[in-house]
């Protein structure tokens, strides 16, 4: 990875700015975003419990929980915890009061939802939503979006945002990277009256888009021009579903999909480093998987999503890390339940599977 200023430099330079010196920034909002990727159970009050606990002192209890609660899983970049500590430590975050963390897993309604709330001293309200984790119903309900009108995890973000704003008076950001940054935005648009009225801003960090039909709402017309989208030059996760156009392209000194790590991306004092455009990459891969998706109705997706976590839930496996460590073990058990599929159900996997890579090369060919 090219030498570039990240957040946790920014954290060392601005760390010791209260938000009475420097107001909150869009580096903050991922900042507070990552820190929703901990394991707060039992150290954060849940929702609807009272009282609170400072950010440093939550930290200290954290970390002396057993390192088993520290692991992320496979796809939650590893610096994630330092992230959090050294923000714990600094005097902009330090005392920022923390209160109704949540996590929730709930595989018969297909929802994976995690949040943390933050007072801070500025006395406004920052509602932090977690990305997608190393769950695979976390990853079937990324999948959902793209044939369901809202996942049960949007609604559980927008009823969340309603009773934080309600335990505390303030001005109200919210923010979240991957699917979080689609909650965030999501709960503003569809909390109530009051709540939206209190909105400062909601960010997204490279989070997927929503239906055009949330897009043209009045709710969202509303609160425009408070979100905000930030994708990397190669994003393919925050190209997702379709985009309002209101977005910032930021530079990471990452590659690809690799883009979407968030330690990735390129900070200047207190904002990220623009770019007027997207790569080519990013342009290409966008182009593919629109192809693709334009070529299925949603029930032709929904059925290739619903065959293919059937497939990856037959290992019994629950996470990602799970599954990897299940090795050749769980290969063969995939190849089974796809041999019990019957001919058509095979045939019609292959069928939109095969859409996808001919998406690839039309889109290679356009680009050209």
């Amino acid at each position: 990875m090219k030498k570039i200023n990240t957040i946790n430099d920014y954290l060392r330079w601005r760390g010791d700015l209260t938000l009475a010196h420097a107001p909150f920034n869009e580096v903050d909002s991922v900042i507070l975003s990552m820190c929703a990727f901990l394991d707060l159970a039992g150290i954060v009050p849940a929702p609807g419990e009272l009282g609170t606990v400072t950010f440093h002192d939550a930290m200290a209890r954290f970390n002396k929980t057993p390192e088993k609660s520290k692991r992320f899983g496979a796809i939650i970049p590893d610096d994630t915890l330092e992230l959090a500590r050294q923000a714990a430590d600094c005097p902009r975050f330090a005392d920022a009061e923390l209160f109704a963390f949540e996590n929730t897993i709930d595989e018969q309604r297909e929802m994976q939802f995690a949040a943390l709330s933050f007072r801070l001293s500025d006395g406004s309200l920052f509602a932090a939503f977690r990305g997608t984790d190393d769950t695979i119903v976390g990853w079937k309900e990324d999948f959902n979006m793209t044939f369901m009108s809202h996942v049960p995890a949007q609604d559980r973000a927008a009823a969340y945002l309603n009773q934080v704003a309600r335990q505390f008076p303030g001005g109200i950001r919210t923010g979240g990277h991957s699917k979080g940054g689609n909650l965030a935005i999501w709960s503003v648009v569809h909390a109530e009256p009051t709540v939206r009225q209190r909105v400062i801003r909601a960010y997204s960090n490279d989070g997927p888009g929503f239906s055009r039909e949330m897009l043209e709402s009045s709710e969202y017309r509303e609160l425009r021009d408070r979100c905000i989208t930030f994708v990397p030059q190669s994003s393919l996760v925050g190209m997702l579903l379709t985009h309002d156009e209101n977005y910032k392209i930021i530079r990471s000194a990452q590659t690809g999909l690799l883009q979407h790590d968030p330690f990735s991306w390129d900070v200047e004092r207190d904002h990220y480093v623009y770019l007027t455009e997207r790569s080519a990459f990013g342009e290409h891969s966008d182009a593919a998987m629109r192809l693709w998706f334009d070529s299925m109705t949603a029930g032709e997706r929904q059925t290739l999503i619903t065959d293919l976590f059937e497939v990856l839930e037959s290992t019994g496996a629950k996470t990602l890390t799970e599954l990897g460590d299940g090795g050749l073990k769980y290969l063969a058990v995939m190849r089974k339940t796809v041999a019990g599929y019957d001919k058509a159900r095979r045939k019609n996997m292959n069928r939109l599977l095969g859409r996808f890579i001919a998406a690839q090369f039309e889109a290679a060919k356009a680009d050209k």
